[in-house]
């Protein structure tokens, strides 16, 4: 009788250590590695976008950094996807009109929005639509950005104007303070990419 009630609570204990693939535990691990690897493909795009404008502006001037955003960008920005990934970035005042939101994105957008007039911090999100994974996170305009992105006539020289208006026909993305919040990093895992 000791053995059988031995083995029944060695069963119990061995049972409660076997790793739990319930469907919630399931969804929350896939969660967590979607933002984790979301998070590394944005740091590595913002990285080398980043360096590659700051090597141009300070090569060509902030003129010729537009310049190169306009040619470059959207090319570094896909730099680092694969099949199945796709990476770019979006907003409601955007400078190039293939970064406008989406009906899908309006939605995360609005999300984030919902949260900073809360005064709540604004995190990394995955999303599950249309048979992929959508991965978000808020982009911030640092002091850096404000040269194209500022207020005319402050941050943004007058003389730039022409020179973003003639590239971005339609530019909605001047006026920025430090700290706002710009767009969002916009990831998709698509099926193909499993």
């Amino acid at each position: 009788m000791i053995r059988i009630v031995l083995y029944v609570i060695l069963f119990a204990f061995a049972a409660g250590c076997v790793e739990n693939h319930s469907p919630a535990a399931t969804a929350v691990a896939d969660e967590a590695a979607y933002l984790n690897k979301g998070d590394s493909l944005v740091k590595i795009t913002f990285d080398t976008l980043r360096n590659s404008l700051l090597r141009a502006m300070g090569e060509k001037g902030a003129a010729g950094a537009l310049r190169f955003c306009n040619a470059e960008a959207s090319s570094i920005s896909s730099t680092y996807a694969a099949a199945g990934v796709a990476i770019g970035r979006v907003s409601d005042r955007n400078r190039n009109p293939r970064n406008a939101l989406s009906a899908e994105d309006g939605l995360q957008w609005e999300q984030y929005r919902q949260l900073l007039a809360k005064h709540d911090s604004l995190k990394s999100v995955v999303v599950y639509h249309d048979n992929a994974v959508h991965y978000y996170k808020p982009i911030f305009i640092q002091p850096m950005c404000l040269a194209c992105h500022g207020a005319a006539g402050e941050e943004l020289s007058n003389d730039l104007i022409p020179v973003i208006d003639s590239l971005y026909p339609g530019d909605k993305a001047k006026g920025y303070h430090t700290g706002d919040l710009r767009g969002m990093w916009h990831i998709v895992f698509s099926a193909a990419g499993e």
